[in-house]
């Protein structure tokens, strides 16, 4: 008995560190999990949400299709629903596939415990444990320490606790969905944290690493995500991912490990493989720029390899495939290109019909239905209008084959049915890649409009040509460089990429498959943020877009990129503990300045987001220019300023995230009661 426990301690911890590397992986995750909780409401922030949610549910009682819709009345206040054989399905489903053991877990929780303590019960529980794992993190700390950690740490938990459970409210059993969903987003952005930390720990230190970590999850528009169960989080965590294990497949290969290498390499197209579950769009791009890079960076493309990497595409991608079979009969034809349903005022109506759905959809083309969804639906949609037609188009040539058969008896009965299922695979084919390459004309013809780049990337306020009447005319929206102010830091890249640049020409090393494995990394991270960002320029900005979200999957590659800069992480190394005390001063400040602005000038919560949009351009700049100051001249800009220029605005931004979810956006309950006893002696917008 007893080395039946030792053989399964010891597999849960190999389990653990393959998935979290060490004990510092595994105290970020659980750190990021607690933040992630203290600002969580439960209830649906954006409009799209109403479709995967009832999504969710109907797949949780075991059938794809939507036949109830608990969270909404009508079909006019979901986008992203869709027809298919008489039946509404949604969209998304490798993202709602991930929820949905969650909602299994809590609805047989909930059996025995209310919905609210249960929640506050997996909240304590995981303050305990991070808690306990942050009292043993330091071998140097004495055992009075440790013991003075441990007990502060659970006495303060087991307080709240007790408050939210003193004052706990009802919960109906309705929100255990949408609390599982967004757990699921939750958990996606904390692993999101630890890749990033074992990525960057792969080339820098332990204290490089850690701050990447913490970095991405509560000084970005990771960690304003991470409760709202919207995809780009899980595509973020996906491509991040497949930079790590193509990271370790270069490593392997230079070290003559090829097997090994092999093994990595075709995780990485596993993968992307799955992003096509939730996004295949997003996937198909995923796959192309990778496989580009990893062919010209290879040491083997041998048949072998070659098949093998097809061979974890294909696995990757299975379940994509098997879903859309089920769905729409094709394997290749995903429900974004199937008919859109929804429009003004439409009841639910399982039974509505194709043509009573592709009106529905013609009708909404130009209504936004929702603030932010309603641009974002028209970007979409362009694509799933042409797939409709594209279909129908694919489906008359398949009867065109069969009459043939009918007609005439050719002798070749193998010959036919290929002919058919290729004309049935052709169909939705065409009009993506008609979709595909007007996405990338019109994203370069955007890099040409200098205004449009600024507002989104750099200065939002109020853009013209933005219908701003769903945010009551607000404008609450940020910029990458707003959302984001660490960002600032690229402006140092240029004069990085050029030294790299010179340095390569007069070693005379320009064949790719001899660059150094951190050096291909490198490569892969740039090309996907390129293309990433190049396919969604053509519908930004646009209203209730928040952070730049569609770019959000970007965001963890660009922070990688922003550490990977030297005037970065030496600083960081040398100067980690300036670099904390900068960080907290700077939370603390933001805190209190946005508090004591919205309280003293009774701003508006366009106002009040404004106002940090003009603080963080402040902290980017600063940044920047400390950043920058020590690429040109080192010897001027210690490490302590460097490490202070980046705790601004990594502070302001963790304040910005917990004032939006404790005081900005209440679109829902607080998910932990003490949270709601706390949040009314804070001023309100």
């Amino acid at each position: 008995m007893t080395r039946d426990v030792e053989w399964f301690t010891g597999r849960c911890r190999q389990v653990g560190t393959g998935i979290f590397g060490d004990r510092y992986g595994y105290a970020l995750w659980l750190g990021l999990l607690v933040t992630f909780g203290l600002y969580w409401r439960v209830g649906i922030f954006i409009t799209d949400t109403y479709t995967t949610a009832n999504a969710l549910v109907a797949v949780s009682n075991g059938h794809l299709h939507i036949t109830e819709t608990p969270y909404t009345l009508t079909l006019g206040a979901q986008p992203g629903l869709h027809e298919a054989g008489g039946r509404l399905y949604g969209r998304n489903y490798g993202q709602i596939l991930l929820a949905v053991p969650l909602v299994w877990a809590l609805q047989a929780l909930s059996v025995l415990i209310t919905p609210r303590l249960l929640l506050l019960g997996l909240w304590s529980g995981t303050a305990l444990v991070f808690v306990a794992h942050v009292s043993v993190l330091r071998q140097r700390h004495t055992d009075t320490t440790k013991r003075t950690v441990l007990w502060v740490g659970s006495g303060l938990v087991a307080v709240l606790f007790l408050i939210g459970a003193l004052t706990a409210t009802t919960l109906p059993d309705t929100a255990i969905p949408i609390a599982a969903f967004q757990i699921s987003t939750m958990l996606a952005a904390a692993t999101t944290g630890v890749v990033l930390y074992r990525l960057v720990g792969i080339w820098h230190d332990r204290s490089v690493a850690l701050a990447a970590g913490v970095a991405i999850g509560i000084a970005s528009s990771v960690g304003f995500w991470a409760s709202l169960p919207k995809r780009h989080v899980l595509v973020g965590l996906l491509l991040l991912t497949t930079v790590y294990l193509f990271a370790r497949s270069r490593i392997a290969y230079a070290d003559s490990r090829d097997r090994l290498g092999l093994g990595f390499r075709a995780g990485a197209y596993v993968t992307a493989g799955l992003v096509t579950w939730t996004h295949a769009f997003e996937g198909f791009f995923l796959v192309v720029t990778l496989a580009l890079v990893d062919l010209v960076t290879a040491r083997r493309n041998s048949i072998l390899h070659l098949a093998v990497v097809v061979l974890a595409l294909f696995l990757g991608s299975l379940p994509m495939l098997v879903t859309n079979f089920i769905i729409s009969g094709n394997p290749v034809e995903p429900p974004r290109l199937l008919t859109r349903v929804g429009g003004a005022n439409v009841e639910f109506t399982p039974e509505i019909g194709g043509d009573g759905g592709t009106g529905s959809g013609s009708g909404t083309e130009g209504a936004g239905t929702d603030g932010g969804t309603g641009g974002a639906s028209d970007g979409t949609d362009g694509g799933t209008g042409g797939g409709s037609g594209g279909t129908d188009g694919g489906t008359s040539g398949t009867s065109g084959s069969d009459s043939t058969e009918e007609g005439s008896d050719t002798g070749t009965p193998v010959l036919t049915p290929l002919l058919g299922l290729f004309e049935r695979l052709r169909g939705p084919v065409a009009p993506a890649i008609t979709f595909v390459s007007d996405t990338v004309r019109n994203g370069l013809s955007v890099l040409t409009t200098p205004d449009r780049m600024s507002q989104i990337f750099l200065r939002s306020g109020s853009a013209p040509g933005i219908n701003y009447a769903p945010n009551s005319y607000e404008a609450i929206e940020l910029t990458m460089v707003e959302a984001v102010p660490l960002f600032g830091a690229v402006a140092a890249l240029p004069v990085v990429l050029v030294r790299s640049a010179n340095q390569r020409i007069r070693q005379w090393n320009v064949r790719p498959s001899q660059y150094s494995p951190r050096t291909q990394t490198d490569m892969l991270v740039t090309a996907l943020v390129a293309v990433f960002t190049l396919v969604y320029l053509s519908r930004l900005p646009l209203h209730t877009q928040l952070t730049v979200r569609y770019l959000l999957p970007t965001v963890p590659l660009i922070m990688y990129g922003v550490v990977r800069i030297p005037a970065v992480y030496e600083p960081i190394s040398d100067a980690r503990w300036w670099l904390a005390g900068g960080y907290a001063a700077s939370t603390i400040g933001g805190l209190c300045l946005g508090l004591g602005v919205v309280a003293g000038l009774d701003l508006a919560l366009g106002e009040a987001v404004q106002f940090h949009a003009l603080l963080n351009l402040g902290g980017a700049a600063v940044c920047g220019g400390t950043v920058l100051g020590r690429t040109l001249a080192p010897d001027w800009v210690p490490s302590r300023a460097v490490v202070l220029g980046l705790g601004l605005p990594a502070g302001l931004t963790t304040a910005y995230l917990l004032l939006s979810g404790l005081v900005y956006f209440q679109y829902g309950p607080f998910a932990l009661d003490f949270i709601r006893v706390l949040t009314p002696h804070l001023p309100a917008v």
